[in-house]
Protein backbone atom coordinates (compact mmCIF):
# COMPACT_ATOMS: atom_id res chain seq x y z
CA UNK A 1 0.00 0.00 0.00
CA UNK A 2 1.14 3.75 -0.82
CA UNK A 3 1.83 6.15 1.86
CA UNK A 4 1.86 9.57 1.20
CA UNK A 5 4.04 11.65 1.53
CA UNK A 6 4.88 14.21 4.38
CA UNK A 7 6.36 17.52 2.55
CA UNK A 8 8.99 19.00 5.60
CA UNK A 9 9.04 21.81 3.58
CA UNK A 10 5.78 22.76 5.49
CA UNK A 11 6.58 24.36 8.73
CA UNK A 12 4.19 22.47 10.91
CA UNK A 13 5.30 19.08 9.18
CA UNK A 14 8.52 19.90 9.80
CA UNK A 15 8.21 20.89 13.43
CA UNK A 16 6.03 17.90 14.11
CA UNK A 17 8.68 15.80 12.14
CA UNK A 18 11.73 17.12 14.03
CA UNK A 19 10.94 19.28 16.86
CA UNK A 20 8.72 17.43 19.66
CA UNK A 21 9.82 15.24 22.54
CA UNK A 22 10.23 11.57 21.34
CA UNK A 23 12.18 12.61 17.83
CA UNK A 24 15.56 13.24 19.28
CA UNK A 25 17.01 10.55 17.31
CA UNK A 26 15.61 11.87 14.07
CA UNK A 27 16.87 15.20 14.84
CA UNK A 28 20.17 13.90 15.80
CA UNK A 29 21.00 12.08 11.97
CA UNK A 30 19.90 15.35 10.44
CA UNK A 31 21.52 17.57 12.36
CA UNK A 32 24.93 15.04 11.83
CA UNK A 33 23.89 15.54 7.93
CA UNK A 34 24.03 19.13 7.97
CA UNK A 35 27.10 19.73 10.63
CA UNK A 36 29.33 17.08 9.94
CA UNK A 37 32.16 19.38 8.87
CA UNK A 38 31.73 21.78 11.67
CA UNK A 39 31.66 19.53 14.64
CA UNK A 40 34.41 17.54 15.93
CA UNK A 41 32.68 15.02 17.34
CA UNK A 42 28.96 13.38 15.99
CA UNK A 43 26.29 14.65 17.89
CA UNK A 44 25.50 11.59 20.20
CA UNK A 45 22.29 13.22 22.38
CA UNK A 46 20.36 16.51 22.73
CA UNK A 47 17.71 17.95 24.21
CA UNK A 48 15.24 19.43 22.31
CA UNK A 49 13.97 23.12 23.81
CA UNK A 50 11.48 25.31 24.33
CA UNK A 51 11.28 27.38 20.99
CA UNK A 52 10.19 30.96 22.50
CA UNK A 53 13.39 33.29 23.11
CA UNK A 54 11.55 35.55 26.45
CA UNK A 55 11.98 38.97 25.58
CA UNK A 56 13.97 41.14 27.90
CA UNK A 57 11.04 44.24 27.53
CA UNK A 58 7.65 44.85 27.23
CA UNK A 59 8.55 46.38 23.92
CA UNK A 60 11.00 43.65 22.63
CA UNK A 61 9.78 41.64 19.28
CA UNK A 62 8.11 38.12 20.58
CA UNK A 63 10.94 35.70 18.81
CA UNK A 64 9.68 31.85 18.30
CA UNK A 65 12.38 29.64 16.77
CA UNK A 66 10.94 26.88 14.82
CA UNK A 67 13.29 23.92 16.52
CA UNK A 68 15.52 24.93 19.44
CA UNK A 69 18.32 22.08 20.69
CA UNK A 70 20.64 21.84 23.22
CA UNK A 71 23.90 18.94 22.06
CA UNK A 72 25.71 17.37 24.47
CA UNK A 73 28.52 19.69 24.69
CA UNK A 74 25.90 22.45 25.45
CA UNK A 75 25.83 23.75 21.78
CA UNK A 76 22.37 25.41 20.85
CA UNK A 77 21.01 25.26 17.68
CA UNK A 78 18.37 26.87 16.24
CA UNK A 79 16.73 25.18 12.68
CA UNK A 80 14.21 27.36 10.56
CA UNK A 81 12.54 26.56 7.38
CA UNK A 82 11.59 29.53 5.59
CA UNK A 83 9.24 28.92 2.34
CA UNK A 84 9.08 32.54 0.97
CA UNK A 85 11.97 34.95 0.14
CA UNK A 86 11.35 38.13 2.09
CA UNK A 87 14.77 39.13 1.42
CA UNK A 88 15.25 39.49 5.32
CA UNK A 89 16.69 36.15 5.92
CA UNK A 90 20.13 37.02 6.56
CA UNK A 91 18.95 39.76 9.37
CA UNK A 92 16.39 37.16 10.61
CA UNK A 93 19.27 35.07 11.09
CA UNK A 94 22.10 36.77 12.81
CA UNK A 95 19.04 38.52 14.99
CA UNK A 96 17.73 34.86 15.54
CA UNK A 97 21.10 33.81 16.64
CA UNK A 98 22.30 36.87 18.50
CA UNK A 99 18.79 36.83 20.93
CA UNK A 100 19.91 33.02 21.40
CA UNK A 101 23.28 33.54 22.05
CA UNK A 102 22.73 36.72 24.59
CA UNK A 103 20.05 34.52 26.29
CA UNK A 104 22.48 32.09 27.90
CA UNK A 105 24.17 35.12 29.93
CA UNK A 106 22.67 35.88 33.65
CA UNK A 107 23.28 38.72 35.61
CA UNK A 108 27.28 38.38 37.08
CA UNK A 109 28.23 35.13 34.69
CA UNK A 110 31.26 35.62 33.21
CA UNK A 111 31.53 35.64 29.19
CA UNK A 112 33.29 32.61 28.81
CA UNK A 113 30.26 30.49 29.96
CA UNK A 114 28.35 30.83 26.24
CA UNK A 115 27.98 28.60 24.50
CA UNK A 116 28.56 27.65 20.46
CA UNK A 117 25.53 28.77 18.72
CA UNK A 118 24.21 27.30 15.75
CA UNK A 119 21.83 28.63 13.04
CA UNK A 120 20.33 26.31 10.41
CA UNK A 121 17.65 27.95 7.37
CA UNK A 122 16.61 25.40 5.64
CA UNK A 123 15.48 27.71 2.51
CA UNK A 124 12.85 26.69 -0.24
CA UNK A 125 14.50 29.68 -2.65
CA UNK A 126 17.52 30.15 -4.00
CA UNK A 127 19.43 33.04 -1.79
CA UNK A 128 23.07 33.48 -3.16
CA UNK A 129 22.23 33.54 -6.39
CA UNK A 130 25.76 34.14 -7.22
CA UNK A 131 26.80 31.01 -5.80
CA UNK A 132 26.05 27.50 -6.94
CA UNK A 133 26.91 26.10 -3.52
CA UNK A 134 23.97 25.00 -1.56
CA UNK A 135 25.28 25.15 1.71
CA UNK A 136 27.01 28.37 2.48
CA UNK A 137 28.32 28.57 6.31
CA UNK A 138 28.78 32.34 7.85
CA UNK A 139 31.51 32.17 10.73
CA UNK A 140 33.35 35.67 12.75
CA UNK A 141 35.99 35.61 10.53
CA UNK A 142 39.20 37.78 10.12
CA UNK A 143 39.43 39.21 6.57
CA UNK A 144 43.17 40.05 6.96
CA UNK A 145 44.21 36.84 8.53
CA UNK A 146 42.04 34.42 6.90
CA UNK A 147 40.68 31.92 10.04
CA UNK A 148 37.44 32.03 12.30
CA UNK A 149 38.42 34.21 15.35
CA UNK A 150 35.33 32.64 17.20
CA UNK A 151 33.64 29.35 17.10
CA UNK A 152 31.08 30.61 18.73
CA UNK A 153 28.74 31.75 15.75
CA UNK A 154 28.05 29.70 12.49
CA UNK A 155 24.93 30.05 10.58
CA UNK A 156 24.24 28.00 7.72
CA UNK A 157 21.69 28.78 4.96
CA UNK A 158 20.63 25.41 2.82
CA UNK A 159 19.07 26.01 -0.37
CA UNK A 160 16.93 23.37 -0.90
CA UNK A 161 16.53 24.23 -4.62
CA UNK A 162 19.80 23.75 -5.24
CA UNK A 163 20.23 20.89 -3.39
CA UNK A 164 17.76 18.97 -5.22
CA UNK A 165 18.90 20.18 -8.59
CA UNK A 166 22.37 19.09 -7.52
CA UNK A 167 21.33 15.54 -6.65
CA UNK A 168 19.40 15.77 -9.88
CA UNK A 169 22.57 15.75 -11.65
CA UNK A 170 24.44 13.35 -9.63
CA UNK A 171 26.51 16.37 -8.33
CA UNK A 172 26.40 15.58 -4.50
CA UNK A 173 29.09 13.80 -2.68
CA UNK A 174 27.81 10.48 -1.68
CA UNK A 175 26.95 10.63 1.96
CA UNK A 176 25.51 13.10 4.41
CA UNK A 177 24.25 15.37 1.83
CA UNK A 178 22.22 12.99 -0.28
CA UNK A 179 20.47 12.45 3.53
CA UNK A 180 19.29 15.28 3.39
CA UNK A 181 17.19 15.08 0.08
CA UNK A 182 15.62 11.79 1.59
CA UNK A 183 14.29 13.89 4.34
CA UNK A 184 12.89 16.14 1.88
CA UNK A 185 11.15 13.89 -0.54
CA UNK A 186 11.50 10.62 -0.48
CA UNK A 187 11.01 9.55 2.85
CA UNK A 188 7.25 7.69 3.88
CA UNK A 189 6.03 8.97 6.91
CA UNK A 190 3.15 7.35 9.00
CA UNK A 191 2.21 10.90 11.31
CA UNK A 192 -0.60 11.92 12.75
CA UNK A 193 -0.56 15.32 11.61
Amino acid sequence: MNQPLVNLRVDFAFKQLFGVQGQEELLISFLNAILHESLSTPIVSLKIEDPHLHKEYEEDKLSILDILATLQDETKVNVEIQLRNTQEIVKRSMYYWSKLYTSQLEQGMPYRSLRKTIAINLLDFDLFLQYDDMHTVGQFWSQQHKEVLLEDLEIHFIEIPKLLQQWREEKLIRGKMNLLVGYFYYQRMKMNI
